[in-house]
C-alpha cells in the first residue's frame, strides 16, 4: 500500500472539520508540554516519571487534575501552588505553550498527514533533548539517536 493510498484511506473533509482537529493540536500541545515539563524537572533527579505522582516541590502535596491543566492552572493560580501558594516558576507555562505553538505549526505544515505524527514525535523528542540540556547540561545521546530516526522517517514519508 503506497503512502498515497493511506492517506485516501484516512481522508477526512478537513475544512469541515479544521475548528475540532485544531482544538484536538492546542490540547494534545499542550498534554505534551506538560509531560515534558514534568520529564524536565524528574530525569535530571533521578526519580521516576511513572511514581510517586505529580507534587508540589514545596509542600509535598499531590497533585490534582485540577492543578494539572496545562497552561490554564498556571493562569487560574497566578503562578502559585494551590495548595501553599508558593510561586511556581514560569518554565512551566512557556514549556506548555512553546508544544502548543510546535504542534499547531506541525499541523499547518502538514496538515492531517501521515507526516504529522513522526513531525510531532520529532519535535518532542527534540525539545527534550535541548530542555534536558539546558536544564542538566546532560544530552540524552537515545533521545537524539531517536529524533535522528524520526528525522530519517520523516523524510521518507514524503511522497
Amino acid at each position: 500500500m503506497t503512502c498515497y493510498e493511506i492517506e485516501t484511506l484516512l481522508n477526512l473533509d478537513e475544512q469541515q472539520y479544521q475548528p475540532f482537529i485544531m482544538v484536538l493540536v492546542v490540547v494534545l500541545g499542550g498534554v505534551f508540554g506538560s509531560f515534558l515539563t514534568c520529564m524536565l524537572y524528574r530525569v535530571p533527579r533521578g526519580i521516576s516519571l511513572s511514581s510517586p505522582p505529580s507534587y508540589c516541590p514545596s509542600c509535598q502535596q499531590k497533585l490534582k487534575a485540577v492543578d494539572l491543566v496545562p497552561v490554564l492552572s498556571y493562569l487560574c493560580f497566578k503562578g502559585r501552588c494551590h495548595y501553599c501558594k508558593t510561586p511556581v516558576s514560569p518554565r512551566y507555562m512557556v514549556i506548555e505553550l512553546c508544544m502548543i505553538a510546535i504542534f499547531v505549526l506541525a499541523y499547518i505544515m502538514t496538515g492531517l498527514s501521515l507526516q504529522l505524527i513522526p513531525a510531532l514525535i520529532l519535535a518532542v523528542s527534540l525539545a527534550f533533548v535541548v530542555g534536558l540540556w539546558v536544564e542538566s547540561r546532560k544530552v540524552a545521546t537515545k533521545v537524539l539517536l531517536f529524533s535522528i530516526m524520526m528525522s530519517t522517517v520523516l523524510y521518507l514519508l514524503k511522497c
